[in-house]
């Protein structure tokens, strides 16, 4: 599943391409990619529209039209899109293709689980509206994250993967965060000290800061600068203990027993 560094080098790469396009035409080759409003009435109402600007909230692709309309985009596993001319050949795991004239931006979903929707705005989306703080924005402050925490009484892993607290980290990046924190993953939250809350708002924002480089730079696999891959029977890369495997917040958990704590 895209987490937000994934999220947000597309957004970045669509920003430079299609902002100021104009959408000439669209076709819906999978109408269960389309969640909102109906097939027929997503192509009406998202023909004639200019692409004003490509941003990112969580893990949601918002590609701001004219009009006051959004149109909102989840990749889920293998969503992508791709900027062809018009007339090249179309893939089979093409869903749906917006022309801007002799270009096409083409989104393509091999396993079919990506979706979107055309909404007025985000703010009208309720899956969008009910996200947390932004990790990377402005607001995302180390007194806000502090408040956020106070009495939270889930495990440090939970926290990270909700949401509706802070939005856009899953599973591999809360795995690598909690590492370079030295946080135990299975921790209780509301159990860590000052200095504690502090090294995980640091390394919240430095791992998704490298990511979101790395990813812009190289592409995939980020296995490249993670230091806790999700792979069995490898050491630590800090102290050379076997990194451990457990069920923790209901998923799959990659962590050091000797030096997260």
């Amino acid at each position: 599943m895209p987490e937000l560094p994934d999220v947000e080098t597309v957004a970045r790469r669509l920003r430079r391409t299609v902002a100021g396009r104009h959408i000439t035409g669209v076709r819906v080759l999978s109408p269960a990619t389309i969640h909102s409003p109906h097939p027929r009435r997503f192509i009406r109402e998202l023909s004639g529209r200019t692409v004003h600007m490509v941003d990112r909230r969580g893990k949601y692709l918002l590609i701001r039209l004219s009009g006051a309309r959004t149109l909102i985009v989840h990749l889920r596993m293998t969503g992508d899109f791709e900027l062809v001319p018009h007339a090249a050949p179309v893939h089979p795991h093409t869903r749906v293709i917006l022309r801007f004239g002799r270009a096409d931006l083409r989104f393509t979903d091999q396993r079919r689980f990506g979706h979107m929707d055309l909404a007025p705005s985000e703010a009208e989306f309720g899956p969008v509206a009910e996200l947390g703080l932004e990790p990377l924005g402005a607001s995302f402050t180390p007194g806000r994250w502090r408040a956020l925490l106070r009495g939270r009484r889930g495990t440090i892993k939970s926290l990270l993967l909700r949401q509706d607290l802070i939005a856009g980290i899953g599973n591999i990046y809360a795995d690598e965060i909690l590492w370079q924190a030295r946080l135990h993953p299975a921790r209780p939250a509301h159990r860590m000290r000052q200095a504690e809350v502090g090294r995980l708002y640091r390394s919240i924002r430095r791992v998704l800061r490298r990511a979101v480089t790395h990813l812009s730079r190289y592409g995939r696999p980020v296995g490249r600068f993670l230091e806790v891959r999700g792979e069995r029977d490898i050491a630590c890369p800090r102290c050379g203990h076997p990194i451990a495997v457990a069920r923790i917040a209901g998923r799959t958990t990659y962590y050091c027993p000797n030096c997260q704590r």
